[in-house]
């Protein structure tokens, strides 16, 4: 494999156990929990080792191998059109969420910096891997280049994950590799809605991450990536040599760039990363913002149920579902721009003291309907 230094790096952590487990002393009980799940999941030499490593009969593993259950539905994208959820049915979902998490260990241990996107924090010292610390790489640049990888999970075929499980990272015997893909795929590809999909493409895409990285410290660009969200920035200009380079280095690693998504912007422009505003520092955009501030006031001078109406766009009555759905939707948005702007910001201390009021009419309105209705 051409990454011999990623190979190598791997390996020796694997290998060598007193050297890692005592390269911190703060973190030993981490490291030593870290490396015992490592290592079980790499020890994986036969099928049977697989009900070990799930703590289900073989049996169990060879039906929802055989007879994958999945239910399909459709949600509406943020811009228009529907994405196809495949969401696995409770048995195989409970395998998926097991192996989700051994291969969660062991992509921590050898992610490559500068990935962000579905990546589990288990050492509560480290910073946390989300949209801000992946647009903080970003900020105050002259130059910001998004990609999107087109059809992300889909175009990760089954092929792939069982050539990943034979490959370096993880040696696995044939059987063991087809096992493992037939239980992490469905029609041929990553599902949209299992649990191993998002981890399983971060492993499939450490090869494209490796090529990125290496041109973009080359040429004085930053490079992020956050689940299909390819960002790149630098002071120098990102010319259409420097694009199609990239393009044919994405296209190399058997991905494809979704061309509607490519944005080019300078500093004089809005500059955005993962829907957050990098022109200066990272920020969060006015819309939003405008958009908290009036359910706010809609919610607090007209009442929750007709804000409701408006916001969710509703042709009919609210019932107290849509109610719930409606303050669940707003809170997550204040709780986003904390995020970004932090706890003690003024306006998220605003926001939160007007959500607070709100909350306490939502619960004086069902005491009062229950009331009546006894």
């Amino acid at each position: 494999m051409k990454h011999k230094l990623l190979l190598d790096k791997i390996h020796s952590r694997i290998e060598d156990y007193n050297r890692y487990f005592y390269s911190s002393e703060n973190d030993v009980i981490f490291r030593f929990e870290q490396k015992f799940f490592v290592t079980k999941l790499l020890s994986i030499v036969t099928i049977p080792d697989l009900k070990i490593l799930f703590k289900v009969h073989l049996s169990y593993i060879e039906k929802v191998i055989n007879e994958p259950n999945y239910t399909s539905f459709l949600i509406p994208k943020k811009n228009g059109g529907n994405r196809l959820i495949q969401s696995p049915e409770s048995d195989l979902k409970k395998i998926q969420m097991k192996l989700n998490f051994y291969l969660q260990q062991y992509y921590h241990w050898i992610r490559p910096d500068g990935i962000y996107g579905f990546v589990i924090n288990p050492n509560k010292k480290e910073k946390i891997c989300n949209i801000v610390e992946n647009a903080k790489v970003h900020t105050n640049q002259k130059y910001v280049l998004n990609l999107d990888l087109k059809d992300f999970f889909p175009s990760i075929k089954a092929y792939r994950v069982k050539e990943l499980f034979l490959s370096e990272y993880f040696k696995f015997s044939d059987c063991v590799a087809t096992a493992l893909a037939l239980l992490t795929t469905y029609e041929g590809k990553l599902p949209i809605g299992a649990p191993t999909s998002p981890v399983l493409s971060n492993f499939i895409c450490l090869e494209l991450d490796a090529d990125l990285v290496a041109f973009c410290n080359k040429n004085q660009i930053n490079f992020s990536r956050y689940a299909d969200d390819l960002t790149f920035s630098s002071n120098n200009e990102i010319t259409d040599e420097t694009i199609n380079i990239i393009s044919e280095i994405i296209k190399k690693n058997q991905f494809s760039i979704n061309p509607k998504k490519t944005r080019l912007k300078s500093s004089n422009r809005k500059q955005t990363v993962t829907g957050l505003v990098v022109n200066k520092k990272v920020n969060v955009d006015r819309k939003t913002i405008k958009m908290v501030r009036a359910m706010l006031y809609d919610a607090s001078n007209n009442g929750i149920t007709i804000a409701a109406i408006k916001h969710l766009k509703l042709d009919r009555n609210a019932n107290v579902v849509d109610v719930s759905y409606f303050l669940n939707r707003l809170d997550g948005y204040i709780n986003f721009i904390s995020q970004v702007k932090g706890d003690d910001d003024l306006l998220v201390l605003k926001f939160k003291s007007e959500f607070k009021n709100l909350a306490k009419m939502k619960t004086k309105h069902i005491k009062s309907n229950s009331y009546n209705n006894s």
